[in-house]
């Protein structure tokens, strides 16, 4: 897309979100990157996130991170703009000229790290020598002076720093498509358009994943999509997925990459046009299958429309549809999926199979995570297990005798330290119960952790069926006669057997116990949370402000309303740290 008619569709979209709440970056550099901005305005809104771009003054970036507030920090810091004509005078200077270049940028990345240390997130581009690696046998002076930063960028970095390998974006454009010498001089701008066009999108994945937008499950069709052939005409031995065949081995990769993404805790599905007993077959005989049936969660396999299989698959799995990524050979069934549920990311089959598993791992980054935890690693059993329950509960007519069945226990932690990412990444991905949707980043989690007047409580759930990890949070801040919940939220995975309500219960006692009579709680609409809204009522809070997208609750504790516990069927124990 042309510079222009980004411009274009950016104010479009900027119009289209004028009601939503505003996500908002600055850009702190020492070369001009104000082409930046509108771009990646237009790649996080055409994600649905209400982005806005401040750049920060030229070559002023120190000063500027003194005083940044709420907004997400992008920086650009280009070790080859240090001074005029840097990366050809180095190669003049003395070991010790260069020792004092190295110590002085040292210096001042550590003012950076100090200054920045409260911020949420901050999107560090590692520094590069790539665009002036000249000689191809020896290494230069300024190639030299780079590796050195970057080494002390690699054994200091801050929790909160996220490190972009701004190498891999150069690589995939070629350094001409990437920099004008002739702007870099002119007026210190020193990216082309599609370099950070490129960039936008390199880095979108990873804040979508901190704002609770990361894609969740994988849904594959399966002939020509899991495997080349189809089974159904081409029979058990007539299909192909492995490298014997020349188009095979695609579909080999395909599934390798399928099967790494499960290991991440990528939810993965099949909703196939076919006979059911032919597709466990494949699962079953086919040796050479990379994926095992194990690690499907969740199967669709029969002749009804896909549509409605997808819808009923996201119910299942208690997920929204625009957490799905489905993936088809035919064009078909994508423009079906496209037109009747146009949240669900789709892709198609390429018709150049060579390019399938490259295709594949770009879409992939629609599930990143900062860091893979023993809740990830679980998750496919997990989802399994709670499909086990599902199953369970259609022989109950009573709900309280099936949650009763279940033998739910609850460990209950505060300031557990071995779960602070948990904690983060929980405030991350949960939308649906989620009553004030605020996100943290495992810095903001650190930070809570370390002031008095807060609590971070958190539960792990597990049951007859298995252990279902760390999957509920509150966070309290106490003033001096009231406790505010600033967050609840529960995964989507334990819903429905009353957890919330005891966690709550168990709150509220905890509360009382620190002699905070007075509890404030909110409630913040969003698109996906509905379900949550009127939990704070029928939990015994009092209205104190209600508003079409807020709500702001109280509660007066008391021994009369916390003396009976309508949940003892569910088991509590708290965990001492």
């Amino acid at each position: 897309m042309k510079f222009l008619e980004i411009l274009k569709q950016n104010e479009v979209l900027k119009k289209e979100f004028s009601n939503i709440e505003k996500i908002e970056f600055i850009v702190l550099s020492n070369i001009s990157v104000n082409q930046f901005s509108p771009i990646l305005e237009f790649e996080l809104r055409s994600s649905g996130v209400n982005a806005s771009v401040r750049i920060g003054d030229y070559d002023n970036l120190l000063q500027i991170s003194e005083k940044i507030d709420n907004e997400l920090p992008i920086i650009f810091w280009e070790l080859s703009n240090l001074k005029e004509s840097f990366v050809y005078e180095i190669e003049l200077y003395s070991e010790e000229e260069i020792q004092n270049f190295i110590d002085k940028t040292i210096q001042e990345l550590l003012m950076l790290f100090k200054n920045l240390k409260n911020s949420k997130q901050v999107y560090f581009n590692k520094f590069s020598h790539l665009v002036f690696s000249n000689s191809i046998l020896k290494k230069s002076n300024f190639e030299n002076f780079v590796t050195k930063i970057n080494n002390f960028l690699n054994d200091n970095l801050p929790n909160n720093f996220l490190i972009i390998d701004i190498d891999k974006v150069i690589a995939r454009l070629g350094i001409n498509r990437v920099i004008n010498f002739r702007n870099f001089y002119q007026s210190k701008s020193f990216y082309r358009i599609e370099f950070f066009e490129t960039y936008s999108s390199f880095i979108a994945p990873s804040i979508l994943s901190l704002l609770g937008r990361s894609k969740k499950a994988l849904i594959f069709d399966c002939d020509n999509t899991l495997w080349n052939g189809i089974v159904g005409e081409d029979g058990l031995d007539g299909i192909e997925l492995s490298d014997t065949s020349r188009k095979g081995i695609f579909f080999k990769e395909v599934q390798m990459i399928a099967k790494a993404l499960s290991k991440r805790g990528v939810i993965l599905g099949i909703c196939s046009k076919n006979n059911e007993n032919d597709v466990n077959d494949v699962f079953l005989f086919r040796k050479d299958m990379q994926l095992l049936s194990s690690e499907i969660v969740i199967k669709k396999i029969n002749w009804e429309n896909k549509s409605k299989n997808i819808a009923l698959i996201a119910t299942e799995l208690n997920i929204g549809l625009d957490s799905i990524v489905f993936i088809d050979d035919s064009s078909f069934e994508i423009e079906m999926i496209k037109n009747n549920l146009p949240s669900i990311r789709t892709m198609q089959v390429p018709a150049d199979l060579s390019t399938y598993p490259n295709n594949l791992i770009e879409i992939s980054n629609l599930f990143y995570t900062s860091s893979i935890l023993c809740e990830d690693v679980e998750r496919t059993k997990m989802y399994k297990q709670n499909i086990e329950r599902l199953d369970t509960k259609a022989k109950f007519n009573n709900l309280e005798e099936y949650i009763a069945s279940l033998e739910i226990k609850l460990e209950i932690s505060n300031k557990s330290l071995n779960s602070i990412e948990r904690i983060a990444q929980l405030t991350q991905k949960t939308n649906q119960f989620n009553l004030t949707n605020i996100r943290y980043s495992t810095n903001d989690i650190i930070r809570l952790f370390d002031l008095d007047n807060y609590d971070i409580i958190s539960i792990n759930v597990s049951d007859k069926f298995g252990d279902s990890g760390l999957t509920g949070v509150c966070i309290i801040e106490y003033f001096e006669e009231i406790a505010v919940i600033e967050s609840f939220l529960m995964s989507c995975r334990i819903l429905g057997r009353n957890i919330e309500n005891v966690f709550l219960f168990e709150i509220l006692k905890y509360i009382y116990k620190k002699e905070k009579l007075n509890v404030i709680s909110y409630y913040n609409k969003t698109n996906k949370n509905f379900q949550t809204e009127c939990f704070f009522e029928k939990n015994n809070f009092m209205i104190l402000d209600n508003q079409e997208s807020f709500k702001k609750y109280m509660i007066y504790l008391s021994e009369n309303i916390l003396s009976i516990n309508h949940f003892n069927y569910i088991s509590t124990i708290w965990k001492k740290e």
